[in-house]
């Protein structure tokens, strides 16, 4: 025998007939308790009803809700596998098994002969797992072998057996749906398709799904519609011709009838938003996330802490902490795992932004979000700030001075651009100060920065340096190396005074709310240094 198996948990879900969304981080089995609905597999949609039983792999996201007039009761069954590496195969020392994360069978649904026994097993596992269960470990385990022999004999799925050919037809016209929503769709024509007399078709339908057949497909489409009115701004016609509607007239006329409210209204409405990086944005523009995240930690963002009282951390590498939260926006940066974005777009309409000038970023939210007039009032405002400070720098910063960011790591030093934040938008835009030549060709023209050694400092140093230090991996002392060096002392700024240490949590985001703040940080350290 190569594989073991472990009992992980076992947990009851129940749904109504509003979406709910899980993420599975272990080998689940899905069964179907009580009454009837509908549920995804990353995405891919099946029928079930009582005693239906899946499949899930890890790293799935499923997605459940009931059929209207009906509840829906789901028992997941969590467990492990350990799977033998074989002695000839094995390094001396290492363990004779270890746990398997691939796929073990495919997503999807499973079918046994015993449907009986199966829900026995996974009431009596329910019932064990509802207390400390002691002694009572091993007949755990043995319920679980036993539940997996009927599920998955010989390892891999049986052939799927003649199971209703009225639940197969409609789960094919479903998926057809889904597909194909944007072109003409004909009852007849799914009819025909899956074999059925047209009026057939729509009572079997309804029967499955608990829909009829065109208010199952203006579901569909007004999804659809949902997503672009929010990600791209088109015209009501263009969108009405992209979900597969003549004109914006019959889609705002059938948005309001699934939706309740007109697209303009809806586009209006303030929206569950959680966000990625781009936190400070929202804060700017007078809106406060359902839950945020940031690719150092939200705690990293030190400037932020007050607004951000209260908001949850979905963290940064898994979708599972904001799905409780039950978003209807997500916003993201080009930051994040490709496989993570992927995953968002299965939740709720995904908005990306790719790296750039962050106000353009900014205003380009705002037209999104239809906050627009404050937009316009928070740019005012930074703009007004960075006169100011210009002005009163006007008598201690000579015109032509260049200023630069730096950050020593612990085995090399690195030149900031304007895109990885440490203040290095305001320097330039709000301030005035001129870049090093070879820090604008090499570094804020490229768009990237550039790691340099010790001995290059001097082609790229400036007037004004502004340095932060990454802690980790004995950043300090790698700091503290550099600074006695005669390569630095030598530098014009070290030797005029023109070195500003700047707090990497403090200084680390690029967000507007953070630039703003930022830059009261920043002129404050040249004046305090150049009277």
């Amino acid at each position: 025998m190569r594989d073991l198996y472990q009992m992980n948990d076992i947990e009851r879900l129940s749904a109504g007939n509003d979406a709910h969304r899980r993420w599975l981080n272990s080998y689940t089995f899905i069964v179907a308790r009580e009454g009837r609905g509908e549920l995804s597999i990353d995405g891919s949609r099946m029928l079930v009803d009582s005693d239906t039983v899946l499949f899930c792999n890890p790293g799935r996201m499923i997605e459940y809700r009931a059929a209207p007039g009906s509840g829906l009761l789901l028992d997941l069954i969590a467990f492990r596998i350990f799977t033998s590496s074989g002695q000839e195969e094995r390094p001396a020392g290492q363990s004779a098994y270890g746990e398997r994360r691939s796929p073990w069978l495919p997503d999807g649904k499973l079918y046994s002969e015993s449907p009986y026994r199966i829900r026995m097993l996974v009431k009596e596992l329910r019932a064990l797992r509802s207390h400390d269960a002691g002694d009572e470990l091993f007949r755990q385990e043995m319920l679980l072998y036993e539940l997996l022999h009927l599920l998955a004999p010989g390892h891999r799925p049986d052939s799927e057996p003649d199971i209703r050919p009225s639940r197969k037809g409609i789960e094919l016209a479903i998926d057809y749906m889904h597909k194909h929503y944007h072109e003409e769709i004909r009852r007849d024509m799914l009819a025909e398709m899956t074999g059925f007399h047209p009026r057939f078709f729509s009572m079997l339908f309804k029967r499955e799904t608990g829909h009829s057949f065109s208010d199952y497909l203006a579901r569909i489409r007004i999804d659809r519609a949902k997503e672009q009115l929010l990600l791209t701004g088109g015209s009501l016609n263009d969108i009405a011709r992209n979900v597969g509607y003549a004109d914006g007239f019959y889609l705002s006329r059938k948005f309001k009838q699934v939706v309740g409210v007109s697209p303009t209204g809806y586009v209006r409405e303030p929206k569950k938003i959680v966000v990625y990086d781009l936190v400070g944005h929202l804060l700017a523009l007078g809106i406060k996330p359902l839950g945020a995240s940031y690719n150092q930690g939200l705690s990293r963002l030190a400037l932020l802490r007050e607004e951000l009282a209260g908001t949850p951390d979905v963290g940064y590498t898994s979708v599972e902490p904001m799905l409780e939260l039950e978003p209807e926006l997500i916003i993201a940066t080009d930051w994040l795992d490709r496989g993570m974005i992927e995953q968002l777009h299965k939740i709720a309409p995904t908005l990306v932004f790719h790296s750039g000038d962050p106000f353009e970023r900014f205003k380009s939210l705002a037209d999104i979000l239809n906050r627009r007039r404050e937009a316009e009032a928070f740019i005012a405002r930074y703009e007004e700030k960075g006169k100011r400070a210009r002005a009163e720098l006007s008598g201690l910063v000579g015109p032509n001075e260049t200023a630069a960011v730096y950050e020593i790591w612990a085995d090399c030093l690195w030149v900031m651009c304007e895109s990885y934040g440490r203040g290095v938008y305001n320097l330039y835009k709000a301030l005035g100060f001129t870049p090093p030549p070879k820090v604008k060709r090499d570094v804020l023209d490229i768009g990237q920065p550039k790691k340099i050694t010790l001995e290059e400092l001097p082609d790229y140093a400036a007037d004004h340096m502004f340095i932060s230090v990454y802690p980790a991996n004995g950043g300090a002392e790698s700091a503290r190396k550099v600074m006695e060096s005669d390569i630095w002392k030598q530098l014009s700024a070290v030797r005029r005074n023109r070195v500003y240490s700047i707090e990497l949590d403090v200084i680390h985001s690029v967000d507007v709310l953070s630039l703003e703040k930022q830059l009261d940080i920043q002129t404050q350290l040249l004046k305090s240094a150049l009277r």
